[in-house]
């Protein structure tokens, strides 16, 4: 019947920097592994597109009445193929599969197959006819080019009356399997065998039908639906039969499950869900877009689902089919994207709708995938200065809801100031800094849940629905991986020299180590692991909180944080490069559920022997929940609140001596059995603290708030001057040896006398994606305060607005207390 052959393994390679190559003249330099993109295998061709050569020789016997049927996966981005020096064919797109006849290039004894690969990095004027910003490239333009053969080859003997395809389309409501098996010309009018197999392996349905027709395969007994954790697939064999005998088969799988979006939220079969995702950008350590093998995607996925999740964002790349062959086995829900562009122009426009015809007819059949994005934020569309580009838009979305009906379909996956014009999902894109920015997360949190005007175009509002779910498509903090966590093959991964391009070179991996020791941070970590253990505890926290806050709005659906895992310098993964779990990310576990209790004292921190107000609340996937008690405790206090919640009060110690008082919240139902539970840290500071004497210059408001908090005010030379801004005046006095705290906004006129003032909004310093890490020393006049070096919600509602920067790093070694 059908005889495979894998190609992949190793190919010779030569690059083609100006495009004089013939298949006659190459003359391969070196060996490549096949699939994998040039740049992840070749050092000096890392940032480099343009054109490549591949040539492999195997050995097969002839076809023999067969058809040699070639087929690759993947090649990016413009592939042309010979045979035996014979042209088999050429294919445009980077993402998508394609085949050519072999069956008369074919001979038996050795084959040469050489294969031509244009991945042009240019503008319009390339010459080319498909310039990078015209084509489907996703990430290509942030983490660099990637070109070559990145999916698997084989060639395939094939009867001459062969299947084409099986596109499965399972009907819940029915129970039937709509089977399209389109056929090789000469087999119309064959005879086609349809066998279904349940999860279970038992034969749950066979009939005969006439080829090519579409055949309606009738379940015998009740369908076993896929569901969230419950892969469960049909498996549906199609044979071709010809004078009493089959002479082909195909065979894939396919699920049960309706996806929709009413009241709020995410339906699958029927039932609503809280989605719970993480983007994931399929990027992977040492083979850059390709994946290593499918244990290393279970084994991805399986991570996934213990950190609470229950969908993956497969964020503008389309993934290697393995990859959603491991979700449909484990029950992940998919997020699928088109691969973004630069520029909307008729070439682009036309790449997009083909490119996304063809990954709906490649994955057609996988459950997992609910939802397609079209556009992710605004990348290669215009849509707040083009109405043009906004028409577009909506007509590519109503044509993607015609092309398939059977999932969602987002148009532009947006952030600020970008707008939906014709979603089924009204989803947005914020990042806010935890605790630095929390106030501004809850704002933003109330702005959206309220159906903010800002999320859709005035022009197109009539297309938004009360009732679609509203989900926070892209969130997130950052921890930073360890660097022997991420090592390849025992050595710093290359790109490590990635990242000087963003925000002037605040992401850059390389040196971090010594970079930690040059500003004497271990004299606030203690170690350099302790630093990197610390950044990946704050993400978990931070985490936490952002997901606590989005619960409480019950006109929120969902969430997908940001990301899965870390891709090059991007450090915001749940997992680093490696696929090792961060620290401490059994807080983030808790609050990541249906059910979940969300903790929100009053205020983090209060002074000793005084209580603190703390609310709880307890949610499902609808919102505010019911049922059961939560049970309550502290070091000194217990107690017990019906669902969903309430308020209770804690007390800290009279007598503290720089602590946390932990809050510990259960809720559970009438058989006290846990349904979810969380908690929350109170800082209570040492009891006696010092005050020192303070002199306010010329400002009553500020002497009488520190007055009001206990500080002496007073006048004579040892009193620590304190002021707003900074004057002539608190010049003489530092320049005379005295002491002076600038409570400062960064609008100071008068220059420091070393270093300058600078805000953070606006700059890399606010750190709401790329996240900044405030620190604190905790010795000397701080040794009171409880903590380690990072800054909790205790210090949210004095986080500072601007930093002291420039100073040498001799200051910030040794007279920093601060950064």
């Amino acid at each position: 019947m059908r005889e495979r052959h894998s190609l992949d393994g190793a190919w010779q390679f030569q690059y083609d920097p100006d495009g004089s190559l013939t298949p006659e003249t190459i003359a391969p330099q070196h060996e490549v592994v096949v699939p994998m993109p040039w740049q992840a295998q070749c050092e000096d061709l890392r940032h480099k597109g343009g054109i490549a050569w591949y040539c492999r020789r195997f050995e097969l016997g002839e076809a023999a009445g067969r058809a040699a049927v070639l087929h690759f996966g993947a090649v990016d981005y413009h592939a042309t193929v010979w045979l035996n020096g014979a042209y088999l064919g050429e294919h445009e797109g980077g993402y998508l599969p394609f085949e050519f006849d072999a069956t008369a290039s074919l001979r038996a004894g050795e084959s040469k197959l050489v294969v031509r690969v244009a991945d042009m990095d240019g503008d319009a004027q390339d010459g080319s006819g498909y310039p990078f910003g015209e084509i489907p490239h996703g990430k290509q333009s942030w983490y660099g080019p990637l070109s070559g053969i990145w999916q698997s080859v084989w060639l395939e003997l094939r009867p001459q009356l062969h299947l084409r395809r099986l596109r499965l389309t399972p009907n819940c409501e029915t129970g039937t399997i709509e089977a399209l098996a389109p056929v090789s010309a000469a087999a119309a009018g064959c005879r086609l065998l349809l066998q279904v197999r349940d999860p279970q392996g038992e034969l749950a349905a066979e009939m005969w039908a006439l080829a090519p027709a579409p055949a309606l395969v009738t379940l015998e007994a009740p369908v076993q639906r896929w569901d969230i954790g419950q892969g469960a697939l049909y498996t549906v064999t199609v044979e071709l039969w010809q004078n009493g005998r089959c002479i082909d088969r195909l065979s894939d799988h396919c699920g049960f499950r309706t996806v929709g979006a009413r009241d709020g939220r995410i339906t699958i079969n029927e039932e609503a869900i809280y989605l719970r995702g993480a983007l994931d950008q399929g990027y992977y350590p040492g083979t850059i877009y390709t994946p290593p093998s499918t244990v290393f995607l279970e084994a991805q996925a399986r991570k996934a689902q213990a950190l609470g999740l229950n969908c993956l964002r497969s964020h503008i790349k389309i993934e290697d089919p393995r990859y959603y062959d491991v979700a449909d086995r484990l029950g992940m829900l998919v997020w699928a994207e088109l691969p973004s562009w630069s520029q909307l122009t008729p070439g682009s426009a036309r790449r997009a709708l083909q490119t996304f015809r063809g990954m709906v007819e490649r994955d057609w059949n996988h459950p997992s995938i609910f939802a397609w994005s079209l556009v992710n934020e605004d990348w290669g569309t215009d849509l707040r200065g083009e109405a043009a580009h906004r028409r577009w838009l909506a007509d590519f979305s109503r044509r993607a809801k015609e092309i398939d009906r059977t999932r969602l379909v987002v148009d532009n996956s947006p952030c600020a100031p970008t707008f939906h014009v014709a979603s089924d999902m009204e989803d947005y894109h914020h990042y806010r800094l935890i605790p630095d920015h929390a106030r501004e997360w809850d704002e933003w949190l109330e702005a959206f849940a309220g159906g903010a005007a800002w999320a859709w175009a005035d022009d197109f509002a009539e297309n938004r629905r009360e009732d679609m779910p509203r989900i926070v498509s892209e969130f997130g903090q950052w921890g930073l991986p360890h660097p022997d966590a991420v090592r390849e093959d025992g050595a710093e991964p290359w790109w490590f020299e990635n990242g000087l391009h963003w925000g002037d070179g605040v992401v850059y991996p390389h040196g971090v180590r010594q970079r930690f020791q040059f500003w004497g941070l271990e004299k606030v970590f203690g170690s350099f692991d302790r630093f990197i253990a610390a950044h990946q505890t704050q993400m978990a926290r931070g985490l936490n909180y952002a997901i606590g806050a989005m619960r409480q709005w019950p006109a929120i659906g969902g969430y997908v944080i940001t990301e899965l895992t870390d891709v090059h310098w991007e450090a915001n993964g749940l997992m680093d490069m490696q696929r090792n779990v961060k620290q401490h990310l059994d807080a983030l576990t808790k609050v990541n559920q249906d059910r979940v209790v969300v903790i929100r004292p009053q205020r983090w921190s209060g002074a000793p022997g005084t209580e603190i107000a703390v609310d709880v609340q307890a949610f499902d996937v609808h919102g505010a929940a019911r049922q059961g008690i939560l049970q309550w405790e502290s070091r000194a206090a217990a107690g017990q609140i019906a669902a969903p919640g309430g308020a209770f009060r804690v007390p800290l110690p009279v007598d503290a001596v720089g602590c946390y008082v932990d809050v510990q919240v259960r809720w559970q139902d009438e058989g006290e059995q846990t349904l979810a539970a969380d908690s929350a840290a109170l800082s209570c500071p040492q009891a006696a603290l010092a005050r020192p004497a303070l002199r306010v210059v010329d400002d009553k408001p500020l002497a009488d708030a520190l007055a009001a908090l206990g500080y002496p005010l007073a006048l004579d030379e040892t009193a620590i001057w304190v002021a707003r801004n900074f004057t002539p005046a608190c010049r003489e006095a530092v320049k005379q040896g005295g002491s002076l705290l600038l409570i400062t906004d960064g609008a100071d006129e008068e220059p420091l006398p070393v270093g300058h003032v600078t805000q953070r909004v606006g700059t890399s310093w606010q750190g709401d994606w790329a996240s900044s890490f405030s620190w604190l020393r905790r010795d000397g006049p701080f040794a009171g305060l409880p903590g380690g070096p990072l800054l909790d919600m205790g210090f949210e509602p004095v986080m500072p607005t601007a930093v002291l920067a420039g100073l040498p790093a001799w200051l910030m070694r040794d007279q920093s207390w601060a950064g």
